[in-house]
């Protein structure tokens, strides 16, 4: 006589795991969606930042609580001279009332470079796309062979050290590959549907047991 395995069979415990789900899915969940549409949305602010950064400024802080701008490096690109060739400076004087030199930065050439990264990646939409990675590898190459040939013809007028031009370079398509990549075969996109999808897995079963969990008397 043919016995049944104890293992096989199906106990009411079991049911009841299956059909109980906590509070904390459908939050960890949120969670996760807020935290990648957040990163998302952050992508085209960082265009602000690298502003800062190609003009060589941080933020300074004064007593009174207010804040300012105030160049601390010298500018990835600067504005030269046309006749001596050198950089162009100003007189600034600092919070503390000191009183310096500063250099003036070529913002023609920043704002160029900035939406050249804006259009090839630093925006909402690039992340979204799928691509394998053998076609972002493709473009990366054509952009940096591109990118190397405006900085030499552009030396000069934009006031680039020609010692710094290799760093310069790695500075200009790193955030360009960052962005890039998170569109590899699709991935960002595909993660934002599956965090959806566990999101709505999870409210519809907690409405559906809590419809059967009402009294057909009312």
């Amino acid at each position: 006589m043919e016995t049944s395995n104890p293992q096989n069979i199906p106990r009411p415990q079991d049911n009841f795991n299956r059909n109980v789900s906590f509070p904390e899915q459908a939050k960890d969940s949120t969670l996760q969606l807020a935290s990648t549409i957040k990163m998302l949305l952050e992508i085209p602010k960082s265009i602000t930042s690298l502003r800062r950064t190609f003009r060589g400024e941080a933020m300074y802080q004064k007593e009174d609580g207010s804040e300012e701008w105030i160049q601390v490096v010298k500018p990835m690109f600067v504005q030269l001279d046309p006749l001596t060739r050198k950089p162009i400076k100003r007189l600034f004087k600092f919070p503390n009332g000191e009183e310096r030199e500063i250099f003036v930065p070529n913002d023609e050439a920043i704002e160029e470079i900035l939406s050249q990264l804006f259009f090839m990646g630093m925006n909402n939409i690039t992340p979204l796309t799928n691509l394998d990675e053998g076609t972002i590898l493709d473009d990366l190459k054509e952009f940096e062979c591109k990118l190397a040939g405006v900085l030499a013809l552009k030396q000069v007028s934009w006031g680039l050290d020609k010692e710094l031009l290799p760093m310069v370079m790695t500075k200009l398509k790193t955030p360009i590959q960052d962005a890039r990549y998170l569109c590899a075969n699709g991935g960002t996109m595909r993660a934002l549907t599956q965090q959806v999808s566990r999101i709505e897995q999870v409210l519809e079963d907690t409405r559906g047991k809590g419809r059967s969990m009402m009294s057909p008397y009312g």
